[in-house]
């Protein structure tokens, strides 16, 4: 495979993924008029803020965590792409009515919101392993509080200043992409979540069920396991109350100087 191969697959896959966040399952939603959507853009203030305010970058600890978290996900990912695949092969058009049709419809863009979706999810999760490891192999001590804006042309050494201009550009792509696979994750789940619930209520019980003979999950745990749901209300109790305390402790400080302020003026 060339590398115009894997060009052009990425961005087919950048070009969908970025549909699927503002297109719904009719196709009767517009693109947005800047681009992004409005939580990309949410994404893309927080990321700036975070930069800003973290300008030692991600711990090392952080990077671990992230890139441990990433490659979990990626697999879990990959894994459901298989088995929706094979969902996605069991699907028969064969509505009559225009309702039916609809379902239909709606039911297959799920399943291509879905791996659009989850595909790119995966693209990013990739992108952002590789910022990763390149940070903690060149660029993780960078702080940008210690460098100073120069004043002059003869202060101005280019050579750092591309180096901080790159780990910012960096740095703020890392935090977008994450912030993004979250969005990312919640869109996909939501789809497969509604390709389930239609599948689900195109097949309904042919019966109807007498509401004074169904029991609730509280009447059966009180009625099968009486002691142990005893002894968890009581647990659930004294931790709330610990809580509550442990909470009341550290505001307790705070109420007083507050009420003193108050007090002098």
């Amino acid at each position: 495979m060339n590398v115009s191969n894997i060009l052009y697959y990425c961005l087919k896959l950048i070009f969908e993924g970025q549909k699927w966040q503002y297109q719904n399952v009719t196709y009767t939603n517009k693109a947005p008029k800047l681009y992004f959507t409005s939580l990309q853009w949410i994404a893309i203030l927080l990321a700036l803020l975070f930069v800003l305010k973290n300008q030692s970058g991600l711990s090392s600890n952080i990077i671990d965590y992230l890139l441990s978290s990433l490659s979990i996900m990626t697999g879990l990912f990959l894994a459901l792409i298989v088995i929706v695949y094979d969902k996605f092969k069991e699907i028969v058009f064969d509505a009559e009515t225009d309702d039916n049709k609809i379902k239909q419809l709606k039911s297959w863009n799920y399943l291509r919101q879905f791996n659009a979706l989850t595909l790119y999810a995966i693209f990013i999760a990739l992108i952002v392993i590789l910022i990763l490891i390149g940070s903690l192999l060149y660029g993780h001590n960078i702080d940008l509080s210690e460098i100073s804006i120069a004043t002059s042309l003869n202060e101005i050494d280019f050579c750092l200043s591309i180096k901080v201009i790159i780990t910012i550009l960096l740095r703020i792509s890392t935090i977008y992409f994450l912030y993004d696979f979250f969005i990312l994750t919640v869109y996909a789940v939501s789809s497969l979540f509604q390709f389930i619930n239609n599948e689900m209520l195109s097949i309904k019980p042919p019966y109807t069920i007498n509401e004074k003979k169904v029991v609730s999950g509280m009447q059966i745990l009180k009625k099968e396991y009486p002691i142990h749901f005893f002894i968890t209300k009581i647990f659930w109790g004294l931790l709330i109350i610990g809580i509550f305390m442990y909470e009341l402790n550290i505001i307790r400080p705070i109420i007083y100087k507050i009420f003193l302020l108050i007090k002098s003026i």
